[in-house]
Parts: structure tokens; sequence; C-alpha cells
């Protein structure tokens, strides 16, 4: 039952693009990541420290959405709308990821990765939205107000930027950590790794 429920998370995961934007690596960097192991399971502690370092990452990006004034730009009604939705999205997103942070500092289950990983897709998606509002200058009257627009917009995909290597390693972490799982509970039902004819 717990392999068909990750089964299906991951082919639900796998359906959903957690970045809109894509990342061009340099033959040297393609080299290099190629070298390293793709799947890695954090230790207790790295894991402790990992957490602490999100964390902070989404507290300092709470921090510059925050002193975003979003509704000083003057857009038409429905682009204000979606603005000032995706916006209030985004700083949901942020006190979702940092509960569900605070529950993992306290213990480790698959439960809660899944949960965590999920919020920080969604956070990836709500920031996605947000800068696809705010770079389209041609709906901000005025030059200023186009530029200011623009400046928000690079501020967003900064935080998204910082976040997605956070997001990628937590992503990596995850599956292998459902590997170990898997494994135990193969381990712990002997029946399983027998052939359907055979039980």
């Amino acid at each position: 039952m717990l392999r068909k429920l990750i089964i299906t998370v991951f082919a639900f995961l796998g359906a959903i693009p957690a970045f809109a934007h894509t990342t061009q690596f340099s033959a040297g960097q393609a080299a290099k990541g190629q070298a390293q192991p793709v799947l890695r399971l954090m230790n207790d502690r790295e894991f402790a420290a990992f957490l602490v370092r999100l964390d902070s990452d989404l507290v300092h990006s709470q921090q510059q959405l925050e002193k975003m004034d979003v509704r000083s730009l003057t857009l038409d009604a429905q682009d204000k709308r979606d603005l000032e939705r995706s916006y209030s999205q985004c700083l949901q997103s942020l006190d979702d990821t940092r509960d569900e942070i605070q529950k993992l500092s306290q213990k480790q289950t698959l439960k809660l990765d899944l949960y965590l990983l999920i919020d920080l897709n969604d956070l990836a998606r709500t920031l996605d939205a947000m800068d696809e509002v705010l770079l389209n200058p041609a709906t901000v009257s005025g030059t200023a107000g186009a530029q200011k627009s623009l400046n928000y917009a690079r501020e967003v995909l900064n935080i998204d930027g910082a976040l997605a290597t956070e997001i990628s390693a937590f992503q990596h972490h995850f599956i292998a950590f459902t590997g170990v799982v898997d494994a135990t509970l193969e381990q712990s039902d002997p029946d399983a790794t027998l052939p359907e004819s055979q039980k």
C-alpha cells in the first residue's frame, strides 16, 4: 500500500514542473554534475543543518517580498487582482513551508517530508505566477511604473533562484529516503519479494 502511494506521489510530482525556468550548464559543470551521485540521503546532522538553512532562506525571502509595495503599481483591474492574489499566495506558501520545517525539525517522517516537498513546489509555482504578472510591464502605466515592476520581477526571480538549489537538494533527499523506507518494508515483509504465483 505504501509503495503504491509513493509511486502515485512521484507520478503526480513528475507531471508538475517544480520550476518554470531552466538552467543552462556549461560542459564543465555538466561533467562535474555527472560525476556526483544524484540521490543522496542526508544524515540527521546534515538534515538538521539543511532545515535551519532553508528556514533562514525562507525568512529572508519573506522579508524581501514584504518590502515590495505591489499595490503602488498602476495596473489594469484584472492584472492588479492577479498580482495581489499571487503576492498573498506567495506569503501564505512561505508560512506553510516554514510550518512544515518546524514539524520536521522535531521528527522526520516520510509523510512530513512529502508535505514539505509539496509546499516547496507550491511556493515555486506561486513565485512563478507572481513573476509572470510583474514581467509584463506593458500592463503598467508609465515608464517609472514599468521599471518598478521589472525591478520587483528581478527580486522575485532572485528569490526563486536562491530557493531552487535547496528545493532540488530536498527532492533528492526525499527520493533517497523513500528508497530506504521501501527497502526496510521489503526486509520486514519476506513475502513481498516472492512472485505472485508463490504467495
